[in-house]
């Protein structure tokens, strides 16, 4: 018998999405026979290339654009609201084309479903099969664009596309999608799987570190980090300047275990976005959170986590200059350590569900 395709369409936004499908995508192939078909942006699909190098020609990548997300502007992690709007008409254009086109490739295949991290066009490709249609998020673009004000038109088509989902698997701290009306499945966190050896390999060569990041999508000109003596890691996208002794390591886009680099860290400030928000539970590490006014995700994110006693905020504008000693006496006085204990990785839990 030929071994079935789970064709996986991954988000073109950010990096959040794709290292949360290769979690998935990782145990798939380690505890089955079948076949992955990746479909992401050229970006993403370079990384997953590198992740998954070792699986060989079990996995067919295909190099498109899945998604429109948000547009940030220049110099900042605010949404371009104008930008957006136009790059995401645009965009929903090509949807037509795009879906034939992948259509036309796997067709012919042996796919036993169609699993989406949000994206729309996957969505489509799954109904057009006929096959089992996944969607697995912690959100639904619906609802972010009616919290920024995007037309009506826009919302509506992609609720539409949505209503084609056979099953929606949520993640923890899903948004409220009361409009949605299919079949749901809630899961807790998942990434990555941490390796201890590379972490103590890690803290062996670093020493004490802490790790910046605001995705790999965020382009930001400089943060200064005041009165911290350990290394800092930080993923691309950030210039950081530090005084004192401290040093500062930048993680290439190519560093394909930057999760490992996040738990090996005594304190992970970062954009509140759902897959660093997960590594860092999951690594049971300090996590500070960067509050971005005007976008639903992440200030839903960040009430729920202070709530739980899991994560403290920072604002945006504080990113210009951070005090290390603020930072440790945040720290210190809201986040109870012990809260961390009952996050575990559920990505079994998925594979249990396609």
């Amino acid at each position: 018998m030929t071994n079935q395709y789970f064709a996986f369409y991954a988000s073109s936004h950010g990096f959040g999405h794709m290292t949360r499908c290769l979690a998935i995508i990782e145990e798939l192939l380690e505890t089955t026979d079948h076949l992955i078909y990746l479909a992401s942006g050229t970006f993403q699909n370079s990384f997953a290339r590198v992740y998954l190098e070792r699986f060989g020609d079990r996995v067919t990548y295909r190099d498109i654009r899945t998604e429109v997300g948000l547009v940030n502007k220049e110099n900042s992690l605010q949404v371009d609201i104008p930008r957006l709007e136009h790059e995401l008409t645009d965009f929903m254009a090509g949807w037509d084309t795009a879906v034939v086109a992948e259509v036309a490739i796997l067709r012919d295949l042996p796919v036993a479903c169609v699993i989406s991290d949000i994206s729309a066009i996957g969505i489509q490709v799954g109904e057009q099969l006929g096959v089992r249609n996944i969607g697995i998020a912690n959100f639904t673009w619906c609802e972010q664009y009616e919290f920024l004000g995007l037309s009506d038109a826009i919302i509506a088509r992609f609720r539409e596309v949505y209503a084609n989902l056979d099953l929606l698997i949520e993640y923890d701290l899903m948004l409220p999608a009361p409009k949605l009306s299919v079949p749901r499945k809630q899961i807790g966190f998942i990434c990555r799987r941490f390796n201890p050896d590379r972490i103590a390999a890690i803290k062996a060569q670093y020493g004490p570190s802490i790790f910046i990041t605001c995705g790999k999508s965020a382009s930001l000109v400089n943060i200064q980090i005041d009165n911290y003596d350990g290394n800092i890691f930080t993923t691309s996208g950030i210039n950081i300047t530090a005084t004192g002794n401290a040093t500062v390591v930048q993680l290439s886009v190519e560093t394909f275990d930057t999760h490992n680099y996040l738990a090996a860290s005594d304190i992970v400030i970062a954009k509140a976005g759902w897959g660093t928000i997960s590594e860092a539970l999951l690594s049971k590490r300090n996590l500070v959170l960067i509050d971005r006014e005007g976008v639903l995700e992440d200030t839903e994110n960040i009430e729920e986590l202070k709530c739980r006693g899991v994560a403290v905020s920072i604002k945006e504008s504080d990113l210009v200059r951070i005090d290390m000693n603020a930072i440790r006496e945040l720290v210190a006085e809201d986040i109870i350590r012990e809260n961390l204990d009952e996050y575990e990785n559920t990505v079994r839990d998925i594979i249990r569900e396609l």
